[in-house]
């Protein structure tokens, strides 16, 4: 996962770089599953992430096939000297902290 704020500075850093032309993921650091995620949000909302049930993919048939595993890889961006983004754990406090009343619907 990866916060809209941390996204734009990333490709304003980007920007302003000297990084070779290419293809970089400007994605938050770390991995996680939708079910993690799931579960963080509702630790960020201050509801119970118990109440959050592992499923499988199997049992969300979509449109389009997706992957098991679609991690995207820092790698370019780190080479190209790139500062890491944060861990997409921070950047969801961050989130929370920052526009907590909207994304709780308490505006």
């Amino acid at each position: 996962p990866t916060w809209t704020y941390d996204l734009a500075s990333g490709l304003i850093e980007l920007a302003m770089s000297d990084a070779p032309a290419g293809n970089y993921h400007c994605t938050g650091s770390g991995q996680t599953s939708w079910f993690e995620f799931t579960r963080a949000i509702f630790t960020e909302l201050g509801l119970d992430p118990q109440r959050v049930e592992p499923t499988t993919s199997d049992a969300f048939v979509r449109p389009a096939p997706r992957p098991a595993f679609s991690v995207l890889s820092e790698t370019e961006w780190a080479a190209a000297g790139l500062a890491p983004m944060r861990d997409w754990r921070g950047a969801l406090h961050a989130a929370f902290e920052r526009d907590g009343a909207a994304l709780r619907d308490e505006s």
